[in-house]
């Protein structure tokens, strides 16, 4: 195991870790096997390039952060705007279309 694939590996435990995803679930996000997960994570295996961006995506992250080339784990630098996100994807679909409408209104969002 190199220094490098230990701390992405470390890195992605930790992301998955705060959103409250299994591996087995993370592993079936990226169409791997759940012990796959376990070996990134172990840092005796590294993902594909491919792979790494799935997983970038589906942990809300950047590969420059999972690759350690950036400290910045949120994908938005403002914590306001990372807050805005988390609570909204706890509102309940009618209010996300309210949401959106509202932003599109504003045009910051294409209709």
């Amino acid at each position: 195991m190199d220094g490098f694939a230990v701390e992405l590996g470390k890195r992605i435990r930790a992301c998955r870790e705060a959103l409250g995803i299994n591996q087995r679930d993370l592993a079936a996000a990226l169409d791997v096997k759940p012990p796959t997960i376990t070996m990134y994570e172990s840092g005796t295996r590294s993902p594909s390039n491919a792979v790494l961006v799935a997983m970038a995506k589906r942990l809300g992250t950047t590969t420059d952060y999972l690759l350690g080339a950036s400290d910045q784990r949120d994908i938005f630098v403002d914590e306001e705007i990372v807050t805005a996100f988390r609570q909204f994807a706890l509102l309940s679909p009618r209010d996300r279309r309210v949401v959106m409408e509202v932003i599109r209104a504003l045009g910051a969002v294409p209709l």
